[in-house]
This record gives C-alpha cells, sequence and structure tokens, in this order.
C-alpha cells in the first residue's frame, strides 16, 4: 500500500542535503554525528553571513543606493533564517505533523485513496524541481553578472561586508566564490522549504477530498457486511438492517475521527510556521518594490537585468504558491461539504 509520507520525502531530503534540517532516514551513529557536524557548520555560515550584511547596512547607512543593494539581499536572508529556526526550534511538533501523515487516519485504504495522495505527491514533487532549477538558473546568473562587469571594466561591490579590499586577484574570486555558494545554498533552502510548508497544505486539501468521498459513499457496499471496512462502490443496503446500521456508525465515526485530525493537521501547521509565512508576505513586497526600483536603472539586454528579473519572479512565484494552495483547502471546506455532513449528522 501506498505511504502518504512519500509526497514529503523529497522535499525532507533536499532539506537534508543543504543542512536544513536533520536526516528522516536511517543511518549509522557516524553518519548521524558528521551530518550533525554539517548542519552546525551551515548555521554557523548562515548566521555569518546575515551578519556581514547587517554590518554592510551599518558601513553605508549614508548611501541610500548601497543599503538598498544589501537590503535587497539581507532581508531574503533574514527570511529563510526565519523559516529555518520554525523548522529546528520546532522539530518536536514537525515530528508530530510527520507522525499523523504516516498514521492510519491519513493512510489510503482503497484504490482512489491511492490515485488522489499519488496525483498530489506528484504535483508536489514537479513544483519542488521547477522551484529548485529555478533558484540555481538565478544563482548562476548572480554568479555571472559580477564576472561580466569586471571584465566589462565597471567596479564591482558586493553587498555584504568584508575587512579587506575584494577589487584584486584572487581575493575577489574567492569572494565571488563564498556569495556564490552561501547564496546558492540559502536560496535551495529557502524555496524547499517554502514547498514543503506548501505540501503540508495541499496533503490536508487532499484529505479533505478523500473525506468527502467517503461521506458521498457512506451507505455503499461490496456485497459482504463483513468485509465492508472501506468505501467501495456497491449496492444499496436498507439501513433497518442491524449489521449495517452498526457498520454505518463506525464508518460515520472514523469520518468524523477524519475531519478531527484534519482539522489538528491544519491549524498545527499554521501555528509552526504562521509568523514565517506573515514575514514571507512582509520581504516579499518590499523586495519586489526594491527590485522594480533597481530594474529601472539597468540595461535591458545586461546580465544583471535578467538575474534581477530572474530573482523577482522567483520571489512572486514564492507568494503565489502560497496563495493559490491555501485558497485550494479553503475551497475545499466549501459549503456543500459542510451541510453534507449535517445531513449525516441528522441521519
Amino acid at each position: 500500500m501506498y505511504n502518504t509520507f512519500d509526497a514529503f520525502r523529497p522535499h525532507f531530503n533536499a532539506l537534508a542535503r543543504v543542512g536544513y534540517f536533520k536526516m528522516l532516514k536511517t543511518m549509522t551513529l557516524d553518519k548521524l554525528y558528521l551530518h550533525k557536524a554539517y548542519r552546525t557548520v551551515v548555521w554557523i555560515l548562515v548566521i555569518t553571513y546575515n551578519l556581514q550584511h547587517l554590518f554592510r547596512v551599518i558601513q553605508v547607512r549614508h548611501s541610500t543606493d548601497e543599503m538598498v543593494n544589501t537590503l535587497f539581499i539581507l532581508l531574503t536572508t533574514l527570511n529563510t533564517l526565519g523559516k529555518q529556526v520554525a523548522f529546528n526550534f520546532r522539530t518536536s511538533r514537525v515530528h508530530r505533523i510527520l507522525a499523523t501523515i504516516n498514521g492510519f487516519v491519513f493512510a489510503p485504504r482503497i484504490r482512489y485513496h491511492e490515485d488522489v495522495l499519488k496525483s498530489n505527491a506528484a504535483s508536489m514533487l514537479r513544483l519542488l524541481k521547477l522551484y529548485l532549477y529555478a533558484v540555481l538558473i538565478c544563482c548562476g546568473l548572480w554568479t555571472i553578472f559580477p564576472i561580466a562587469n569586471r571584465a566589462l571594466g565597471e567596479d564591482v561591490q558586493f553587498t555584504f561586508y568584508f575587512p579587506f579590499n575584494t577589487r584584486k586577484s584572487p581575493v575577489f574570486e574567492l569572494t565571488l566564490a563564498y556569495m556564490s555558494i552561501l547564496n546558492t545554498y540559502q536560496a535551495y533552502g529557502c524555496v524547499t522549504m517554502d514547498c514543503t510548508i506548501v505540501a503540508f497544505y495541499a496533503q490536508a486539501k487532499t484529505q479533505l477530498q478523500i473525506l468527502r468521498f467517503n461521506l458521498e459513499h457512506l451507505a455503499d457496499l461490496d456485497g459482504n457486511i463483513k468485509n465492508c471496512d472501506f468505501f467501495e462502490l456497491g449496492t444499496y443496503k436498507d439501513v433497518a438492517d442491524k449489521r449495517f446500521n452498526r457498520l454505518l456508525r463506525k464508518r460515520f465515526v472514523s469520518c468524523v475521527k477524519h475531519h478531527q485530525q484534519i482539522v489538528w493537521f491544519a491549524k498545527e501547521v499554521e501555528s509552526i510556521f504562521g509568523e514565517a509565512m506573515v514575514v514571507q508576505c512582509f520581504v516579499t513586497t518590499w523586495v519586489v518594490c526594491m527590485t522594480v526600483y533597481k530594474i529601472v536603472g539597468l540595461s535591458i539586454f545586461s546580465v544583471e537585468f535578467f538575474s534581477m528579473g530572474m530573482y523577482l519572479g522567483c520571489m512572486l512565484a514564492q507568494l503565489f504558491i502560497y496563495c493559490y494552495y491555501g485558497t485550494q483547502l479553503n475551497d475545499e471546506v466549501s459549503v456543500r461539504f459542510i451541510l453534507k455532513l449535517f445531513i449525516f449528522v441528522d441521519l
């Protein structure tokens, strides 16, 4: 039978790959310690990179353009750091969510359940791959345009603080490599965390679809009353039959428990990541404004223009997926669904 957690396995593997969350698969003690050390190094680098941008803001506080260039990156990295904190400082709650996903209530019981869950998993995997490819292209362009500007004889200034001159070789190349690696790491981790949070909401929507199907087929039988724990389409049965009445009650209780679990699941996801999503909205709004401000002063055919355009697209897409999948979840909790629930309660 299909495992519901398979929809999230690529996301958590990707997070573990960049050290933004611990490995969920079983591994030896040595590998566990190595991965913990790796995550510690990632934390140190991420915090250091944010501090470097903060020092740069203080350093160029009298220049509006320089401050905008630095805040442009700083707010994005701080947003990523906030999500990283939510995932790692609320690990026990994240594990409870994953335990619920792996639990019996969310598990598929018939072919329809499995098909819906597989379809959702495939959709989430496509979304994750699309965003990862987009950020890799964006970060690649961000690496290319300082090289191109330097080749054209223009002055290249990095958006973070360094205590020495970065204009000369090989310091310039080493600084560029440092910036590119950390930008790529954080962008990779940021969009993966976004896709993971969205996947949680998509899972809640999918479970509501399954619950609605179960309610619609509450009285369906497969011809054998002793083996009717699942909701296979079958024949009509008179509710006066005592065995069928017991089965109907059992199924309805199962639906109520399923509904309670979905409600808890959605509220817990919102409770864990609510602050990070609010920050995401504010940061995206600011970054969109600053990106448009910067783009108007760039040549249309410059590498920086394309990199900024790609960056703007990624930021808007991040906000879009929260709105889109949140709306889908809201639409699934429709008036018709609630009316059906009350009808069955009356029965």
